[in-house]
């Protein structure tokens, strides 16, 4: 329901917070207070057009905003598809700000939204009826879902049965869509597919392989500088033609001469063990030294070839994948799709078949649903036409078309829509189509009267509904929103007083004007104020004994009647 709502800087509106009651609100004020301005920034907050001329005078912006605490868990479960989220007491907040330059910006719960989404979240929230166009009952696609509110549990099942299926149904028409290539493009991509087989298995790529070609280009690339620093070492460690004080041959007399102590010291054999062992070990390395320096390549062929087996790799690379596991990867990839591809129509065969199982399936649920909803409409039609005659309808016919379409949606292959007539003779029209206004509110009441117990719009926002009818009719409008009330939070802007006098709460829009400026608030009437507004609305401008006391007896048997019926 509408908790809050904030409006700044909207034509005469400077800035106004109204608190709503969660049943039935009414709004009154005289011609031109500013009653359309209110329902034109709910409209905004809604996602309607942006109207720039709505800015208040010498003001660069306006805002407009509206606070929801939602109860009905499947408008919780849309805002959660979203994205979005409510606070701990399921609160939302939509903000709508229009800039003089024509620029709009849409945020709920401080986040910023596309306008569809802001308009896809609140037709959940929010209905508004009268002379605007945020009406759910003239969307054709939603009647559909109106009407299978009234529908058996088993509806429900069937319709999740149906949509696993029809979901199914699309998989596997994809995967037949994409196999059915014609022959030309069939061709067209099997030369491509194996041209690139063939390129990457002439390759012959090795995992590693690329990172073993860079250890060994960057060997190849710096082989004189390896021979030259490896033979110093060499001749460090044993100098050539038997020269002396090389490390070798050093180490060698300081053995000598160690093993020569030991015969006059025992204690002198562990050190003599050692370097003994440590003159060992160089000769082996040296040995490993000799061996590196013989098969040093310094053949500059070798490094082209490396180098021309890395330029392939880049190639292929650039084509295929960021690496050669990618790339061998690709290959996987395509040899598959060459596979599917020549084997294409057997393919598409198996899915063709699996797909008319599926649909024999969801004909058969389909029928199932079609009965369900015809039964459950001839009820429904009798239900609001009950309702037109006792708003002064008497003649007005209400039918609920059911056609087939030639595709099964998720829904369905029902078409499902309202049609009504007011007039003997008339043929039935859309609602869409009916152009009394006076009419209009009266259907849109009746409908929503027999729809109030299932429908999950939480609030209900009737704008001036009471054009056109007057008397017994205004009584009988009162009462069914009244009814309404009960299930839903109902807003009403009226000239009624008996609409008026049903009210839970009562709210007056006034303007006032200083000098050069006009502006218009909105203010809560106590009781005592809500029945001289009654008696204003009775008896027009002045106000007497009289038209008190009929305000009096007015909200005195509103108050009777609702008492009656919450009982």
């Amino acid at each position: 329901m509408l908790v809050h709502l904030y409006v700044k800087n909207i034509a005469l509106i400077d800035e106004i917070h109204l608190d709503l009651h969660e049943s039935f609100n009414v709004l009154t004020g005289e011609t031109g207070a500013g009653k359309s301005i209110l329902i034109d920034s709910i409209n905004l907050a809604l996602g309607g057009r942006v109207n720039k001329d709505l800015i208040r005078a010498q003001e660069e912006e306006a805002v407009v905003e509206l606070l929801f605490k939602i109860h009905e868990p499947k408008t919780l479960k849309v805002i959660e598809d979203f994205g979005l989220g409510v606070d701990g007491d399921n609160h939302l907040l939509l903000s709508r700000t229009i800039q003089r330059t024509g620029r709009s910006l849409c945020r709920i719960n401080g986040r910023p939204v596309t306008l569809s989404m802001l308009q896809e979240i609140t037709k959940h929230l929010i209905d508004v009826h009268g002379q605007h166009e945020h009406q759910s009952l003239l969307n054709i696609g939603m009647h559909v879902e109106l009407l299978d509110q009234f529908c058996s549990r088993d509806l429900e099942i069937q319709k999740q049965a149906l949509l696993a299926l029809h979901h199914q149904y699309h998989q596997l028409d994809e995967k037949a869509n994409h196999l059915s290539l014609n022959e030309q493009e069939k061709i067209r991509r099997l030369d491509l597919l194996e041209f690139q087989l063939h390129e990457i298995d002439q390759a012959k790529l090795k995992p590693g392989e690329e990172e073993d070609l860079l250890s060994q280009r960057k060997i190849f690339s710096n082989a004189q500088k390896l021979s030259t620093g490896i033979h110093k070492v060499y001749q460090l460690l044993q100098l050539e033609d038997g020269e002396k004080n090389s490390a070798i041959e050093k180490l060698g007399e300081a053995t000598g001469i160690l093993q020569e102590l030991t015969e006059f010291d025992p204690s002198l054999m562990l050190l003599y063990q050692n370097i003994d062992t440590l003159t060992v070990q160089l000769q082996e390395y040296n040995r490993d030294v000799v061996h590196y320096l013989e098969n040093l390549d310094h053949d500059p062929h070798f490094l082209d070839e490396i180098e021309q087996r890395l330029h392939l790799i880049y190639q292929l690379k650039r084509k295929y994948g960021h690496s050669i596991e990618e790339i061998l990867a690709y290959r996987d990839q395509v040899l598959q799709e060459i596979e599917e591809l020549q084997h294409n129509q057997e393919k598409i065969g198996i899915l063709r078949a699996e797909m008319d199982v599926i649909a024999q399936e969801m004909k058969t649920i389909c029928h199932v649903i079609t009965k369900d909803r015809t039964e459950t409409a001839l009820l429904l039609e009798k239900k609001i036409e009950t309702n037109l005659h006792s708003l002064q309808l008497k003649e007005a016919q209400f039918k609920i078309s059911i056609e087939r379409k030639e595709t099964i949606s998720a829904q369905g292959w029902d078409r499902v829509e309202f049609l009504i007539t007011t007039n003997p003779g008339e043929p039935l029209k859309s609602l869409a189509k009916v152009a009394s206004g006076g009419e209009m509110s009266r259907i849109m009441l009746a409908i929503k009267t027999v729809l109030a117990d299932v429908d999950e719009i939480e609030t209900l926002i009737f704008d001036e509904i009471d054009t056109g009818i007057s008397g017994r009719t205004a009584q009988k409008v009162a009462e069914k929103i009244m009814l309404i009330a009960q299930q839903h939070q109902v807003i009403c802007i009226t000239h009624l007083p008996q609409i008026a006098a049903m009210a839970d709460e009562h709210y007056l829009i006034e303007k006032t004007t200083e000098g050069s400026h006009a502006t218009t608030a909105i203010h809560h009437l106590c009781e005592k104020q809500g029945i001289e507004e009654l008696a204003r609305l009775v008896g027009g401008a002045a106000i007497t004994d009289t038209t008190i006391k009929n305000a009096q007896e007015m909200k005195q048997m509103a108050t009777q009647l609702k008492e009656k019926f919450r009982k």
